[in-house]
């Protein structure tokens, strides 16, 4: 790191008011690729990081202000050359396999997660970057039920081995404090570096290439692979609404703030009847009590692991759902003070079966639905 903090300039504004030249990692993802879409929309010119550009040219729009950048978030020096004139950055970029795909890599999650935030930090300081924008998970949340619902003033829980992913983004924030305090002793209050932190709930929504545990969820229950599920619920929130805290974070979000965008809680069940009811494909799962759905995951785990293949639900995803059904959060200070809201649970899945639909991954419409 340089021994001069960086300048803490105004972020430089697009048409919108936000920043004008962002840096986003992890941009095919979910949310990166929500992101992306939202910054071009605002008239912003982007730079995304990516591994493999022609997948990226698929899945990212085509448009002159977005530019391509082929890197790996784990090994800074591949793109580190580009955060020069940034005026933010938002950090998309997470390994979160565990919820899938069992015997997952343990190394790769530690430093994808965790280790690259922090060299991503030191990097953008030397590259006189004033804001970045990380985004964590309500997950890292320790407590919050239905009467008093998690906020960002919750502590965070214990970093345990039961959930690699939540760990990991425990660690990840302890990293960004420890670096912002460490800024503070060495250049004092104005240290030229704004890092404000978003936590999104279940994301859910188009763009979902990869797919993630919400995308293959959706997939699953179209194609009707899956029969029963747990009677659960979770908070479930539209990735293009989490882009939209993410940006309006890197134009006024307060340095060291969490801001949750949780969106609302919703049952299993009513999720996936709204994709069937999107998808004309499909059946609604059963309800299945907690530890039915438990034992039902270890053995779909098993056989996949028979037949080498991914299982359609592991033990850690379905725990994190039952979990779900505990946690309650409340998204009123990104409300409040980025003006953000919030699309309801039918129009997401809707245009998700839509993306999909576009891109052949589901069958072609039966005539009514079956919601049980």
């Amino acid at each position: 790191m340089s021994d001069t903090p960086p300048p803490a300039d105004p972020v430089g504004a697009g048409s919108s008011g936000g920043p004008r030249s962002v840096l986003v990692t992890g941009a095919t993802g979910l949310l990166g690729s929500a992101v992306v879409e939202r910054l071009l929309a605002d008239g912003a010119e982007v730079t995304a990081v990516v591994r493999n550009a022609a997948r990226a040219r698929d899945l990212l729009p085509d448009h002159p202000a977005l530019r391509l950048v082929t890197g790996d978030v784990t090994d800074i020096p591949t793109y580190a050359g580009a955060l020069r004139g940034m005026d933010a950055v938002i950090h998309t970029a997470a390994y979160f396999r565990e919820y899938y795909q069992p015997g997952h890599d343990l190394e790769l999650l530690h430093r994808t997660n965790v280790t690259a935030v922090e060299e991503l930090l030191r990097a953008a300081v030397d590259a006189s970057v004033p804001t970045v924008v990380h985004t964590s998970s309500i997950a890292v949340l320790s407590r919050g039920d239905v009467r008093s619902p998690g906020d960002e003033d919750t502590p965070n829980g214990a970093a345990t081995q039961d959930n690699h992913y939540r760990a990991s983004k425990i660690r990840a924030e302890r990293v960004i404090r420890d670096f912002e305090d460490g800024l503070r002793a060495r250049f004092g209050a104005e240290y030229g570096l704004r890092v404000p932190l978003v936590l999104p709930g279940w994301m859910w929504g188009p763009g979902d290439a990869g797919p993630t545990s919400a995308g293959r969820l959706f997939l699953a229950v179209a194609h009707g692979g899956i029969k029963a599920l747990p009677t659960a619920g979770n908070h479930v929130v539209d990735a293009r609404d989490v882009a939209a805290v993410c940006v309006a974070a890197a134009e006024r979000g307060v340095a060291g703030r969490r801001y949750i965008a949780g969106g609302s809680w919703y049952p299993l069940h009513d999720i996936c009847s709204e994709v069937v009811r999107a998808t004309g494909t499909g059946a609604v799962p059963r309800r299945l009590p907690a530890h039915t759905a438990m034992a039902l995951a270890s053995v779909l785990e098993w056989q996949a692991k028979v037949r080498r293949k991914e299982p359609v639900a592991t033990r850690t995803g379905m725990r994190v759902l039952l979990e779900g059904d505990r946690r309650r959060v409340s998204s009123a200070r990104a409300v409040r003070e980025l003006d953000i809201g919030f699309r309801p649970l039918e129009q997401t899945i809707a245009d998700q079966a839509a993306w999909h639909r576009a891109r052949r991954q589901l069958p072609a419409a039966e005539q009514g639905t079956r919601i049980a």
